[in-house]
C-alpha cells in the first residue's frame, strides 16, 4: 500500500540528494525567467509523480515541484549544466549542500499548508499505522496537533538538512505524548 508518509521521505531524499535541488541562490529563480522556471518544476513534478511510492495527486506534487523550484532558484542548475529533461529522469546531479534558508524553505513546503494538509497526512498515517485501533476524530486530532506544533517543524526541517538531534526527537516525543492525552487516546491503542 502506498502511504503519503513516504511520499514525504522522497521527496526529502531527492532533495537532500540533489536529485531534486541543492545550492544556488537562495529563494526566487536567480535571475531565470519564468519560463525557466516553469520548465524546471514541471520536470519535477514528472520526476516527483514517477516515484512508485510518491501518494499526492497531480495538483499537490506541482505545487511541491514549483515550491522547490522557487526556494532553491532555476540558477543552481543552469550553473550545473543540468536541463529541465535531465531532471525529468530524475538523475543523480552533484549541487552544494542547502544552506539553512533553503533548509528552512522546504520545510515550510510541508508545513503552511499551501501544498499539502500535513495534518491530514499524519492522521493517515496514524490510522494505517493503529490498524483501527484509533478513530479518525483521535488521528486527525494528534495530526492537527503535531503539524502546528513548532517542535514537530523544526524536527521535520533538521530531518531535511540531515540534522536529526536526540533534543528536537525528544520535543517531537513530548509533543505526542500530551497530544495522545489531550486526544483522549487510550494507551491501549497505541500498541
Amino acid at each position: 500500500m502506498i502511504t503519503r508518509r513516504s511520499g514525504v521521505a522522497v521527496v526529502v531524499a531527492m532533495v537532500s540528494m540533489g536529485v531534486a535541488a541543492c545550492g544556488g541562490d537562495e529563494g526566487g529563480s536567480g535571475g531565470s525567467t519564468g519560463s525557466q522556471e516553469k520548465a524546471y518544476s514541471e520536470a519535477l513534478a514528472v520526476a516527483l509523480a514517477a516515484e512508485s511510492d510518491f501518494p499526492f495527486d497531480e495538483k499537490e506534487t506541482l505545487c511541491i515541484a514549483e515550491r522547490v523550484v522557487d526556494v532553491m532558484g532555476v540558477q543552481m542548475f543552469v550553473d550545473a549544466g543540468v536541463s529541465a529533461e535531465d531532471v525529468t529522469a530524475a538523475a543523480d546531479f552533484d549541487f552544494p549542500e542547502l544552506t539553512d534558508e533553503q533548509t528552512a524553505g522546504l520545510a515550510e513546503i510541508f508545513v503552511d499548508g499551501d501544498c499539502v494538509d500535513m495534518g491530514a497526512l499524519m492522521a493517515d498515517m496514524m490510522m494505517e499505522q493503529s490498524d483501527g485501533a484509533l478513530t479518525e476524530d483521535q488521528a486527525a486530532c494528534i495530526g492537527d496537533g503535531m503539524a502546528k506544533s513548532d517542535a514537530f517543524n523544526d524536527a521535520f526541517a533538521a530531518g531535511i538538512a540531515g540534522q536529526e538531534d536526540a533534543e528536537s526527537g525528544a520535543a517531537v516525543e513530548s509533543e505526542i505524548l500530551e497530544l495522545i492525552l489531550e486526544c483522549e487516546i487510550p494507551l491501549d491503542a497505541l500498541g
